[in-house]
C-alpha cells in the first residue's frame, strides 16, 4: 500500500512517521508533501492508496488537492488532519468520503485506528474493482455500499436500476439510516448487519418500505426506499418504533436517520447528512434514534475554552466544596447537551482539562493521585467514552474520590499521611520495607508501627500488600499486562509469591480475577 502524508508544519509530517509503525499495518511505500500543489506533483509518478493530509495549506488547501486525486482515482482513501473546528470543512470532507477527520494534536492511537479503516476500505475497493470477489458485486450488501460511495455530481460507479432486487423507480423517496452498536460482543461485520437486517425486517414489512444494507466501520448503515415521501411526523414514528426495536437487541446504541431524497443517485447525500449529524449522538443519551436537522447560518463550532468555567471549577474543588463542585458539573453538562455547534473531540479534551484541573489541586493538597484518578492512561480511557454522559460519569466519580481523599487527610497526623505518600511512590520498589519508611520519617519501626495501627486500624505491612494489589488489580484490567510482568511493578520479584498473596486476600487467583472483570 502507497501513503502520501501532506503537512506543511515539518515537525507533524516528521512527527506522523516515527510515531506510527507503518510496516506492521501494511503500508509499503510512503511520500510527504508540505502543500496540495507539491503532493499533486508528486502524484504524477506516485500512486497513493491512502493520504493524509491537512486541511488549511497555503497554495493549495487539502480539500481542493483530494478533488484532483479522486478524480483521478475515486478509490484513494483520505484522512484529514486539522487543529480548526470548522463545520464546512468537515462537511467537505465527508463529501470526500473521508475514511477519518483527526483534529490536532494528533493522537496517535485515533490515526492509527483511522489508518486500519483506511487499508480495509482501500483492500475492500480494490476486491470489487479487481473482481476478485464478483460474486459480491451482485449482493445487496455490495449494492449499498457502492451507494454511500457514490458521488453526489451524479456518477454512480456504474449502479443501474437492474442492480437492485426490487422496482426501485417505484419507490423513489429514500433516505440513509446510521446505527452505532457500543455493544462489545456485537460484531460489525456484514455477518452482523444480516443478523441485524433480518431483525429490522418485520419493522420494515409493517410500514412497507425497501432496505438495504451495509458496513461502513464502525456503523451499520440502512438505505430504506419508499413508495411516498414520508411526513416529518412519519419520520418521527419511524425513529420511536427503530429505537424501540433496537433497544429489545442492543444494550447500547445509537441511530440517526439521514435527510430524505429523491431517486437512488442522492443516497450518497443523505449518508452524509447522517454522518454529520451523528456527531450529536455524543451529546445525547444511549438508545435514541436522532432525525436529520439542518443547521443553518453557522460554519464555526462554538468554542469552549471560557477560562471561566476552569477558574470557577478550581476555586471549588480547593475551597473543598463537594456539593457545590457536583452542581456545577451538572450545570456545565446541561449547557454541553443544548449546544448544537460542539464536536465530541472538543468536549474529550474540555474533561481532559477538567481532569488536569482536579490533578493539579490534589497535588496541592498531596492527595494520593491513584486513589481518585482513573489510572495513567487518563486520555485512553476519555477518548474511549462514546457521549459526554459517560465523561461526565468518570469526572463525577473522580471527583467522589477525590473530596473522600481530602477528608482523610485532613484527619490524618502527618507522620502518617507521609508514610503514605512514600508508599504510593515506592510500592513498585521490592526493598520497600518498614525500616526504610522509619528512615524516611525520621522515627523509630517500632513507633511508626504503633502509631499507623492507632490511627488507620490497620497493620503497616498490611497496608503496604493493600496497595500494591490494589493496583496489581488495576494492571489486570488491561489484557495485554501479563501476570508475571504485574507481580514487578507492584513490587513482587516472585510472580509465584504474589499470585499466592492475591489468592489468601481475594480468593482467588490474578488470572481467575481478570476472568471475573
Amino acid at each position: 500500500m502507497n501513503l502520501l502524508i501532506v503537512d506543511d508544519e515539518r515537525l507533524t509530517r516528521e512527527g506522523v512517521l516515527h510515531s506510527i509503525d507503518f510496516q506492521s499495518l501494511g503500508v509499503d511505500h510512503i511520500e510527504t508533501a508540505e502543500d496540495g500543489l507539491n503532493a499533486l506533483t508528486l502524484c504524477a509518478n506516485f500512486r497513493p492508496d491512502i493520504v493524509l493530509t491537512d486541511v488549511r495549506m497555503p497554495k493549495m488547501d487539502g480539500i481542493r488537492m483530494m478533488e484532483q486525486i479522486q478524480e483521478w482515482d475515486p478509490d484513494c482513501a483520505v484522512i484529514f488532519m486539522s487543529g480548526f473546528s470548522d463545520k464546512e470543512y468537515l462537511k467537505a470532507a465527508i463529501k470526500l468520503h473521508a475514511v477519518s477527520y483527526v483534529e490536532k494534536p494528533i493522537d496517535t492511537k485515533e490515526l492509527t485506528e483511522a489508518l486500519i479503516e483506511a487499508l480495509k476500505q482501500v483492500k475492500s475497493l480494490r476486491s470489487l474493482k479487481d473482481g476478485r470477489d464478483a460474486s459480491r458485486l451482485h449482493t445487496e450488501f455490495a449494492l449499498a455500499y457502492r451507494l454511500i460511495h457514490a458521488r453526489e455530481t451524479g456518477e454512480n460507479r456504474g449502479i443501474t436500476e437492474e442492480d437492485f432486487s426490487f422496482p426501485v423507480k417505484d419507490y423513489p423517496w429514500c433516505f440513509s439510516v446510521l446505527i452505532r452498536c457500543y455493544d462489545p460482543g456485537f460484531m460489525i461485520t456484514e455477518e452482523g448487519a444480516l443478523i441485524l437486517a433480518e431483525y429490522l425486517s418485520p419493522l420494515l414489512q409493517a410500514l412497507q418500505l425497501k432496505r438495504l444494507y451495509t458496513v461502513n466501520a464502525p456503523l451499520f448503515v440502512f438505505h430504506f426506499f419508499g413508495r411516498k415521501e414520508l411526513s416529518e411526523g412519519q419520520l418521527h414514528h419511524l425513529g420511536n418504533r427503530l429505537a424501540e426495536t433496537l433497544q429489545a437487541k442492543f444494550q447500547s446504541f445509537h441511530a440517526v436517520i439521514g435527510r430524505q431524497v429523491k431517486g437512488f443517485s442522492s443516497l450518497a447525500h443523505s449518508y452524509s447528512t447522517a454522518v454529520i449529524n451523528l456527531q450529536q449522538c455524543f451529546f445525547h443519551e444511549d438508545n435514541i434514534c436522532l432525525l436529520y436537522r439542518h443547521i443553518p447560518g453557522r460554519t464555526e463550532f462554538k468554542s469552549l475554552e471560557q477560562t471561566e468555567w476552569f477558574r470557577n471549577f478550581r476555586k471549588l474543588l480547593s475551597d473543598h466544596k463537594e456539593a457545590e463542585t457536583i452542581e456545577y458539573l451538572n450545570d456545565i453538562l446541561d449547557t454541553l447537551k443544548k449546544e448544537d455547534y460542539i464536536l465530541p473531540n472538543q468536549a474529550r479534551e474540555f474533561y481532559y482539562r477538567l481532569f488536569q484541573i482536579v490533578r493539579e489541586t490534589g497535588s496541592e493538597q498531596k492527595l494520593d493521585q491513584d486513589r481518585y484518578l482513573p489510572g495513567s492512561n487518563l486520555w485512553e480511557k476519555i477518548s474511549a467514552c462514546h457521549s459526554v454522559f459517560e465523561l461526565h460519569q468518570m469526572l463525577s466519580d473522580s471527583i467522589r474520590l477525590f473530596f473522600e481523599g481530602s477528608k482523610s487527610v485532613s484527619t490524618e497526623s502527618p507522620v502518617v499521611y507521609a508514610i503514605k505518600t512514600y508508599i504510593s511512590e515506592h510500592y513498585k520498589d521490592v526493598n520497600l520495607s518498614i525500616m526504610a519508611i522509619s528512615t524516611e520519617v525520621h522515627l523509630s519501626g517500632s513507633y511508626v508501627c504503633t502509631l499507623f495501627k492507632s490511627e488507620t486500624g490497620i497493620t503497616l505491612n498490611q497496608y503496604i500488600t493493600e496497595y500494591r494489589l490494589s493496583r496489581a488489580c488495576e494492571l489486570l484490567k488491561d489484557p495485554r499486562n501479563r501476570i508475571a510482568e504485574i507481580a514487578g511493578q507492584v513490587g513482587y520479584s516472585d510472580s509465584n509469591y504474589f499470585s499466592k498473596i492475591f489468592r489468601k486476600s481475594y480468593g482467588f487467583s490474578p488470572s481467575e480475577y481478570r476472568e471475573r472483570i
